[in-house]
C-alpha cells in the first residue's frame, strides 16, 4: 500500500515537473517572438487564369473579383450599369464586379480540396468532390467565352481547397 501511494506521488510530481519546467514547443515559441503564431486564413473569390506544374509543385494564377448576390448583387448592378430606366435587379440573381487587375499567384497544397458544381451539360452535381485531375479536366473543356468564379480557402499562402461558383 505504501509502495503504490509513493508510485502515485512520484508520478505526479513528476508530471508536474514536466509541465512546468521542461521547455514545450509553444514556450519555445512565445519566448522568440514574444506572441503565439496564428494561422491565416484568407477566403477570396477569383477567376483562375493558370493553372499547371512548375518545379515540381502545383501553382495558380488568380483574379480577384467581387461576389455579390441578393439585394447587394442589384444594388451594385446598378451602380455600375446606369440602367435603371431598362432594369431594375441584377440578371440571374448575382453580380460580379471586377476592378483590380492585379493577378496573384499561389502555390497550390498536395493535400487541396477541389470541389465542383458542375460536371456536364444536362445534369447538377452540387458539392462534388474531385480529384486534382479531374479538376484540371474541367479547367481544360470549360467555355474559354464564360469565365467561371471560384472560392478560395488560402492558408499562410497556400490554397487548400478550390470551389466552383455555379452560375446559371
Amino acid at each position: 500500500m505504501k509502495v503504490q501511494r509513493l508510485l502515485k506521488m512520484f508520478f505526479t510530481v513528476l508530471t508536474i515537473f514536466t509541465l512546468l519546467l521542461l521547455p514545450s514547443t509553444f514556450s519555445q515559441a512565445y519566448a522568440k517572438t514574444g506572441a503565439i503564431k496564428q494561422l491565416k486564413t484568407v477566403k477570396a473569390t477569383t477567376y483562375i487564369t493558370s493553372f499547371k506544374k512548375v518545379q515540381g509543385s502545383w501553382v495558380g494564377k488568380f483574379d480577384y473579383i467581387q461576389w455579390y448576390t441578393g439585394k447587394a448583387a442589384n444594388r451594385e448592378f446598378l451602380k455600375d450599369c446606369k440602367c435603371r430606366n431598362v432594369m431594375d435587379a441584377a440578371p440571374d440573381g448575382y453580380w460580379i464586379r471586377n476592378v483590380n487587375p492585379k493577378i496573384r499567384t499561389f502555390k497550390i497544397s498536395k493535400n487541396a480540396q477541389f470541389v465542383l458544381q458542375t460536371r456536364n451539360k444536362y445534369e447538377i452535381k452540387w458539392n462534388e468532390k474531385v480529384t486534382r485531375k479531374q479538376f484540371i479536366t474541367f479547367l481544360k473543356q470549360r467555355n474559354k467565352d464564360q469565365q467561371t468564379p471560384f472560392h478560395l480557402v488560402i492558408k499562410n499562402g497556400v490554397v487548400t481547397k478550390i470551389t466552383e461558383q455555379y452560375l446559371p
